[in-house]
C-alpha cells in the first residue's frame, strides 16, 4: 500500500470517527433550537442560557421563559437533546415545573406547578416537519391563587400524544392524543362564597390541526389567514360541586356516559358542534326548605356556525340546540303538582335556526363602529319544536331582511301549532302557578293571534305575516 494510500484512508477514518458524532451532535443541536423556538412561537420569549454538548448530547440549562404580554414566566434547570439514533432525538427536561403568572390589570396573579415525572418525548422527522411523541403514566398541574382564593389539581393518566409540528410563520400542529383518565378539583372562595368541585372523566381522546395564533395574529385568524381546528371526546364523567354561601348551601352532583366537541376557524368561518349523552343531575340543599330532586338528559346537541371575516357577500350561519328526553324526578314534580294532573313525560326541545349575513367592519375593530356593524340578508325558522306536560308546540318561517329600513324591516311569515295549550294553562292555573287573570287575559289574547286546528279541540294554529312597509298580519287580519 502506498503512502499516500495510506493517508488516505487514514484521513478518512479520521473524518468517519469525528464526523458521525458531529452529525448526531448537529441533529440535536438542530432540534433542540426548533423546540426553543417552538416555545416562543405563542408570542413569548426564551432566553436559553448556558450550553454545553458532549457527544450526541446538546444541553442548554437555566432557560427563562417570558409569557406573551409579560403576564408571568418560569425557569427550566435544563432542556436536553439526545440523538438516540434512527433520526431519533430524545428530549428531556425537570420534572418539575413552577411557573409564576403575574400579569398586569384586573387578572388575578397565580403559580401553576407542574409535575412530568416519567414523561417520554420523542423526536423524529425533518426539518420543518418534526414528530413529536410523547407518553408518560400521569401530569399533574397544581394552579393556586390568592386574590380570590383557589387551589385547583388537574391530573391526566396513561398520556398517548403525536404532534407534527411543521412550517415557520406560521407554526402549524396536527396531530392526536389519547389519555386514560382526567379528573380535575378546585376549591375558590371569595367575601360571600365558597366553592369546591371534583370531576373525573374516563377514556379521552383529541385531535386538533392548528396554526400557533398569538394575540396579534388575531386579525389573521377572523380574516381566514390562520386556521384551527380541535376536537375531542370524552368517555364516562361524573362530578360534584358544593357551593356555600351565608344564606344557601347546596350540592350538584352529575354523571354523564359520553360527549365530544369540535371547534373550528377555517377560512374565517367559526363552527362549533357539541353533543352529550345520558346526563344525570341531583341537587341537594342543605338551608332551604327543599326536598333533593334529580333531573336526567337522554341526548343534548349544541351546533352553532357564522362568517367572521369581513366580506362583500354573505355568508351562511346557523344556530341548532336541541334537549331530547329531559325528565324530572317525582320528587321535583311533587312540589309543582302534587296532585299529579300534568303529565310527566320526558320533555323535548328543539330550535334550528339559519341565517345568511355579513360582517360590515372587522370583528377586531367592532367597537370603532359608527353603524350597524352586521348586515342580516335573511332568516328561516326550520323548526322549533317544544314538547312538555302533554303539550307540543311547533313552528317555521322564513323572512327576508330589508336593510335599507333602519331599523331593518323583516318580510316574510311564521307559521304556528299549538297542540295542548290551553288544557295546560288550564291545569297551571289550578295548581296556582299561573294567576287566574293571566290565564284569562292569555285565552283572550290568544283568541286574537289563533285559529282553531283540525286535531280535536285543543288545537290552535297561527299564521304571521310581516309586509312591506311594516304591516303584520295574523291569520289574514292586520294587527299592526
Amino acid at each position: 500500500m502506498s503512502v499516500y494510500s495510506r493517508s488516505l484512508l487514514t484521513s478518512a477514518a479520521l473524518f468517519i470517527s469525528f464526523g458521525l458524532p458531529m452529525q448526531a451532535q448537529d441533529l440535536a443541536q438542530e432540534v433542540i433550537d426548533e423546540y426553543i423556538d417552538q416555545m416562543a412561537a405563542s408570542g413569548g420569549s426564551v432566553t436559553p442560557g448556558n450550553k454545553s454538548a458532549s457527544g450526541k448530547t446538546v444541553e442548554y440549562t437555566d432557560l427563562v421563559v417570558a409569557l406573551p404580554q409579560n403576564t408571568g414566566s418560569y425557569t427550566l434547570a435544563f432542556v436536553r437533546a439526545e440523538e438516540i439514533g434512527g433520526g431519533k432525538v430524545q428530549m428531556s427536561y425537570p420534572d418539575k415545573i413552577a411557573i409564576t403568572i403575574d400579569p398586569a390589570g384586573e387578572q388575578p396573579a397565580m403559580d401553576i406547578a407542574l409535575d412530568l415525572t416519567g414523561i417520554e418525548h420523542i423526536v423524529s422527522g425533518s426539518k420543518g416537519a418534526r414528530n413529536h411523541d410523547v407518553k408518560g403514566a400521569a401530569v399533574d398541574i397544581r394552579i393556586s391563587a390568592t386574590e380570590p382564593a383557589l387551589n385547583m389539581n388537574i391530573g391526566v393518566t396513561d398520556i398517548i400524544s403525536s404532534t407534527v409540528a411543521s412550517g415557520s410563520d406560521p407554526l402549524h400542529y396536527a396531530g392526536d392524543m389519547k389519555a386514560a383518565s382526567a379528573s380535575i378539583a378546585y376549591d375558590i372562595t371569595d367575601d360571600e362564597m365558597n366553592m369546591a368541585g371534583n370531576f373525573r372523566y374516563e377514556n379521552l381522546a383529541a385531535t386538533l390541526d392548528m396554526d400557533v395564533v398569538t394575540e396579534e395574529d388575531v386579525e389573521k385568524l377572523l380574516s381566514g389567514e390562520r386556521g384551527l381546528s380541535v376536537s375531542y371526546s370524552v368517555g364516562r364523567g361524573e362530578g360534584k360541586v358544593d357551593i356555600k354561601q351565608p344564606d344557601m348551601s347546596g350540592t350538584l352532583t352529575f354523571s354523564a356516559d359520553s360527549g365530544k366537541a369540535a371547534i373550528s376557524i377555517l377560512d374565517g368561518m367559526f363552527s362549533m358542534l357539541g353533543t352529550a349523552k345520558g346526563a344525570d343531575y341531583e341537587f341537594v340543599f342543605a338551608e332551604l326548605p327543599l326536598p333533593p330532586f334529580q333531573a336526567s338528559i337522554n341526548s343534548a346537541l349544541t351546533e352553532v356556525s357564522m362568517p367572521l371575516k369581513k366580506t362583500d357577500a354573505v355568508a351562511p350561519a346557523k344556530i341548532h340546540f336541541n334537549l331530547d328526553g329531559l325528565k324530572a324526578s317525582d320528587t321535583l314534580w311533587g312540589m309543582l303538582d302534587p296532585t299529579g294532573s300534568l303529565p310527566r313525560d320526558a320533555a323535548n326541545l328543539n330550535v334550528d335556526l339559519s341565517a345568511n349575513m355579513k360582517w360590515l367592519v372587522d370583528l377586531v375593530k367592532i367597537d370603532e363602529a359608527q353603524d350597524m356593524p352586521v348586515e342580516v340578508q335573511d332568516v328561516s325558522i326550520n323548526d322549533v319544536t317544544l314538547e312538555i306536560a302533554g303539550a307540543r308546540l311547533n313552528g317555521v318561517g322564513s323572512a327576508t331582511i330589508n336593510n335599507a329600513m333602519m331599523p331593518p324591516m323583516p318580510v316574510g311569515e311564521v307559521n304556528l301549532d299549538l297542540k295542548g295549550g290551553v288544557g295546560l294553562l288550564d291545569k297551571l292555573v289550578a295548581l296556582g302557578l299561573v294567576p287566574q287573570d293571566q290565564g284569562q287575559m292569555i285565552k283572550a289574547m290568544s283568541g286574537m293571534f289563533t285559529l282553531p286546528g283540525g286535531d280535536g279541540n285543543d288545537h290552535l294554529t297561527s299564521k304571521i305575516e310581516m309586509q312591506e312597509g311594516g304591516a303584520i298580519l295574523a291569520n289574514g287580519q292586520r294587527i299592526k
